[in-house]
């Protein structure tokens, strides 16, 4: 065994620190209640017996949508039942559907054995819950986290879609620095240590938002053992860990361990999402984690978006069972290997057109390439100049705190085939070298 995995392994081992979940909730988190029409029409929603004369359901003689099949790669085709219609043309429990909901209960048994759930005396259940998505899943986990003035850990480089939430719930982003292995433990025990010093004025974060598998923009998978080491500061200071996990299925080769594994103490909130491996308009995802927070985030959900999509889970329900956990993770490994070509192809045509122009690693997965510009510090011009050459690709300052200019581009090699991928990084080449030529005649960079 590894120095990484007994260290993994003696962490698994170690006591139970339960967080604070009502001091860690935000002010609306602590003062959300239920939908009291939403629960009084539970009853009618979970099959019960009853004379509806309660809620607002739509009757459904009039309604369009009387059949639905659809076909599934390998030809099998699936059949809606005049029930399932019914149902999809109505409303749905804000926890989602719970056939899919214990579906993907069991897939998290087998695919990340939560300490929450192997420990029979664990004092806090772990629970699991739909979504309408990994953003809406996030936008809800801050609604129950964060108050106006509070700072959120993050890596140095994150989803923007993230940056940009935050500005809604007039949160800061705390950058931590961060390697190709994941944040760095040292540096977030500096910043957290220090912040009653630095930060007088301010709470020390109480929220952590990370995407360790894959990341979106970097491609980073962090270790077993950074994990570990991050973890156990988060415990010390009480943090609570949001971990997006977007890409978790698009790694190439074994896939790593995630935090919600080694959660031990129940301080992981785990997002995923269907949008990379069986559709992004489905708009369907899960969250899971200690029910005490994945409770507060069905209250905050069916307060705003009511419910998931019914139609797109009672589908996914269909695939997954058909599927088996056996074929899924198949179809996983199927996937993510489309993905694996893709990106070596994307850093044959590097390697041959911008080598001592950028420098860049080859991810651990996902969807993207991270480059960093020799030369050039701010990369948002050579977005602009190869948006007009013909090639889009997105500048670094997307996806760090405040947007600053930076020195990095992020290259996706999801969609694009051999030759257009061929086509376009010679003429990103192009512009690059132009801009170089320019910058020297200027004598600027």
């Amino acid at each position: 065994m590894s120095r990484e995995s007994n260290a993994v392994e003696d962490h698994l081992q170690s006591a139970v620190h339960l967080p604070n979940y009502w001091e860690i909730l935000s002010k609306a988190g602590k003062r959300i209640t239920d939908n009291k029409l939403r629960s009084a029409g539970k009853q009618y929603l979970t099959g019960g017996k009853s004379i509806m004369l309660s809620g607002g359901l739509p009757n459904q003689k009039p309604l369009p949508i009387k059949k639905i099949q659809f076909t599934m790669s390998d030809g099998h085709e699936i059949s809606l039942s005049d029930k399932e219609v019914a149902h999809a043309n109505s409303y749905g429990l804000s926890e989602g559907i719970t056939e899919l909901r214990d579906w993907l209960l069991g897939l998290h048994k087998l695919e990340h054995k939560p300490p929450q759930l192997t420990r029979k005396d664990h004092p806090e259940p772990f629970a699991l819950t739909i979504t309408n998505g990994i953003t809406d899943g996030i936008r809800t986990c801050f609604h129950i986290l964060l108050d106006e003035g509070d700072s959120v850990l993050m890596e140095r480089e994150t989803y923007s879609n993230t940056l940009t939430l935050l500005q809604l719930f007039a949160a800061s982003p705390v950058a931590v620095n961060t390697d190709e292995d994941g944040i760095n433990a040292k540096d977030l025990e500096a910043i957290m240590s220090s912040w009653p010093e630095v930060h007088p004025h301010s709470k020390r974060p109480r929220v952590m938002y990370i995407t360790p598998a894959c990341s979106n923009p970097t491609g980073y998978t962090w270790s077993e053992q950074n994990m570990v080491n991050v973890y156990k500061v988060c415990r010390k200071y009480d943090v609570i860990i949001i971990e997006d996990s977007a890409y978790y299925f698009l790694q190439f080769g074994e896939r790593q361990r995630t935090f919600q594994s080694i959660d031990v103490d129940g301080r992981v909130i785990r997002l995923d999402t269907f949008s990379k491996t069986i559709g992004a308009g489905y708009r369907l995802g899960w969250i899971s984690g200690p029910s005490t927070l994945t409770d507060r985030y069905v209250l905050s959900m069916s307060q705003y978006t009511a419910h998931p999509c019914v139609l797109s889970q009672i589908m996914i329900n269909h695939i997954l069972q058909y599927w088996g956990y056996e074929t899924f993770n198949k179809q996983m490994i199927y996937t993510s290997e489309i993905y694996r070509n893709n990106a070596e192809i994307l850093a044959s045509a590097l390697d041959k057109y911008l080598t001592g122009l950028a420098t860049w690693s080859f991810p651990r997965g996902g969807m993207f390439m991270w480059l960093k510009i020799n030369d050039i510090a701010d990369t948002s011009v050579i977005m602009r100049e190869a948006s007009q050459a013909g090639v889009s690709l997105i500048s670094g300052d997307f996806f760090v705190p405040e947007f600053k200019p930076t020195c990095y581009i992020r290259l996706s090699f999801s969609m694009a085939d051999m030759e257009d991928i061929e086509q376009g990084i010679k003429i990103f080449a192009d512009v690059i070298k132009a801009k170089k030529k320019e910058c020297l005649c200027n004598g600027t960079q």
